[in-house]
């Protein structure tokens, strides 16, 4: 999901860059005024289509997630954990026994071994156990 800041900044950049304040637009209406009233009516004709062209080079930034320069601010490294989840959940692969850390790897895997061999030997006494008649 995108972010909501992001996309408020982008749809003001898209109303501006669509042309709502060029002549023949629909203009800026004053939300505080009584009779509808353009806010952008002091502004000539060359200052509409200069933040006309702003709004569409802005869009253009933020669209190849260059927000930053628009904003004035340094770039921010991006997230990790967003870089992660699109890749999903990082795994190694198991290493193979002919390196020297391998020993080391035996014996831990050797533990495991022995203590599974000993939980199947318990469930398979249990399991004759529960099928033998009783004497």
């Amino acid at each position: 999901m995108k972010d909501g800041r992001v996309c408020v900044c982008r749809r003001v950049f898209e109303a501006l860059a669509g042309g709502i304040l060029l002549p023949g637009g629909p203009g800026l209406m004053d939300p505080c005024e009584k009779d509808a009233m353009d806010a952008a009516a002091p502004l000539s004709n060359q200052e509409r289509e200069d933040i006309t062209a702003s709004a569409q080079h802005a869009l253009r930034l933020i669209a190849f997630h260059q927000i930053y320069k628009v904003l004035g601010i340094e770039k921010l490294p991006p997230p990790k954990s967003v870089r992660r989840a699109s890749f999903g959940p990082a795994r190694k692969r198991r290493r193979d026994n002919n390196t020297p850390e391998s020993n080391e790897n035996e014996e831990a895997d050797g533990k495991k071994d022995k203590k599974e061999e000993e939980s199947m030997e318990t469930e398979v006494k249990e399991a004759v156990k529960c099928e033998s008649p009783p004497k």
